[in-house]
């Protein structure tokens, strides 16, 4: 079941919606009914199974709505910084801000190739003052050391099914 509540008075107004105007048709152009039958049943059952799958509704959303940019927005040394996201990231919370856990669908290899690039461009603008590959236990990812001697860790590790990632980045401040 899809995590969001509204899923189902939208349900309810759609199927409402599809029997008033299959009624209207059915009344005015009755050859015309069977037509709509055809088109509006399959697309009803898409959008029914985008609300109600959860697996689904994160592979569409990959595509059609990926989350591009990850910015601490309650820690106010990290104001300043964004972590790009690989393609195909779906964030897995209500905003960006406030959940730092994700569902990628690209592979290890294509995360750590986008992170070594990324993290090189932000250690040449002076964003960061290192990073370095990790790999811990069925994680791998990223250490960023921060001016401050704060770091963020960027890691991902297979979530149950064999196609996509948990991506999570964590915040630890100074370490002394």
């Amino acid at each position: 079941m899809a995590g969001n509540l509204l899923y189902i008075p939208y349900t309810i107004i759609l199927v409402i919606v599809l029997i008033v105007v299959g009624v209207v048709i059915q009344i005015k152009y009755r050859k015309l009914f069977r037509k709509f039958l055809a088109i509006s049943l399959p697309m009803v059952m898409i959008v029914q199974f985008y609300f109600w799958n959860v697996d689904f509704n994160r592979y569409v959303k990959s595509y059609l709505f990926s989350s591009k940019v990850f910015k601490f927005e309650h820690q106010q040394e990290l104001k300043g910084i964004s972590i790009p996201l690989p393609n195909r990231t779906v964030l897995l919370g209500k905003e960006d801000g406030c959940s730092p856990y994700y569902i990628t669908y690209v592979e290890d290899k294509e995360f750590i190739s986008f992170y070594m690039e990324e993290l090189e461009r932000l250690e040449k603008r002076a964003g960061i003052d290192n990073y370095s590959f990790l790999e811990r236990n069925e994680e791998k990812g990223f250490t960023v050391e921060l001016p401050s001697n704060s770091k963020i860790d960027i890691m991902i590790h297979r979530k149950d099914s064999e196609d996509n990632w948990l991506l999570s980045i964590y915040y630890n401040s100074k370490r002394e």
